[in-house]
Order: C-alpha cells, then sequence, then structure tokens
C-alpha cells in the first residue's frame, strides 16, 4: 500500500479533531452513565454543549480538506485495502456527523455557547426532540465502536512496522 503524506493542515484538524471528540465522549459517557452528581453531569452537558458547538464547523472543514486530498487518490487506486481504509475512515466522519448534527436538533432549549452568545433551539416538537436524542445515542455508540476499532488498526499496524503515528504526528 501507498504510503500517505499528510499536510500539516491535516494534522493539525486530526490531533484538535482527537482531543474534542475523546473528550465529548469519555465525558459525555461519564456524565450519563457513571456520575451521581446532578450539578456535575450539568456542568459537563453545558461545556460538553458548548465545545461541540463551536467544533461542529471545525469538523466540516476538516472532512472538506480530507475529501479533497482523498478521496480523487482512492478513486484512481486499484488498491482494496485503501478502498477499505477509506470507507472506514468514511464510517468515522459520517457518524461524527450525525452525532454532531443530532447533539444540536435534540436540544429542546436555546444552545448557550460559553455563556458568551445563544444558537436558537431549531426543533421545538417533543417528538423529534426525541427521535433526535434516541439518533444521538445509537450515533455516539457508533462512533465509539468506529473508534476503538480505529485505534485498534492503528496499534496493528504500528505492531508490524508502519510508522503510521509518526506520519500523523511528525
Amino acid at each position: 500500500m501507498r504510503e500517505t503524506t499528510y499536510s500539516s493542515l491535516q494534522k493539525w484538524l486530526h490531533a484538535v479533531s482527537m482531543i474534542i471528540i475523546v473528550w465529548l465522549m469519555m465525558s459525555g459517557y461519564y456524565a450519563a452513565l457513571i456520575s451521581q452528581s446532578p450539578s456535575l453531569k450539568e456542568a459537563i452537558g453545558a461545556f460538553n454543549v458548548s465545545l461541540g458547538a463551536v467544533f461542529t464547523p471545525v469538523f466540516f472543514y476538516r472532512m472538506y480538506v480530507s475529501f479533497g486530498k482523498g478521496f480523487s487518490r482512492v478513486l484512481r487506486s486499484k488498491d482494496a485495502m485503501q478502498y477499505m481504509v477509506f470507507i472506514a475512515h468514511s464510517m468515522i466522519y459520517l457518524s461524527t456527523a450525525v452525532v454532531l448534527i443530532s447533539g444540536v436538533l435534540m436540544m429542546g432549549r436555546d444552545i448557550s455557547i460559553f455563556g458568551i452568545f445563544s444558537i436558537p433551539s431549531l426543533v421545538t416538537d417533543v417528538q423529534f426532540l426525541s427521535l433526535f436524542s434516541v439518533i444521538h445515542n445509537v450515533a455516539c455508540m457508533c462512533l465509539g465502536l468506529l473508534l476503538l476499532l480505529h485505534v485498534a488498526a492503528v496499534i496493528k499496524h504500528q505492531l508490524c512496522g508502519h510508522a503510521v503515528l509518526k506520519r500523523m504526528f511528525a
């Protein structure tokens, strides 16, 4: 398989995305499944809603940069592994997009962005709010599984002598 060279912009967007997505998932699961403190749950929720809303345009820009560089290369490739990698990454991007969009749409109130400004609620119908909440929860579980598979693939490739971490972060 041909080695991929990542631009500085792609590396930066990957690092920022990784940090934010891991934080949102770990803290969100902690608040939903482990924490017994209502005030802590509320604080994590408020912070995560603000962070997710600010991160959404950054993530969609990352998708634009990633697909702009990689899609044409995959289409020209005859390598089945490149197609598999592209499909796996596309599933991660798609599930992340669904998590971010459903997270905004499931809010039945205005979205406060770190107390600086607010985004008006886009959905007010209780049934749709409930639907978007279910979609959000399912998409979070799918994204969690995909990210675990992604990390496992990185570890496997590192152990096989493919310097994927070096290419992504050096």
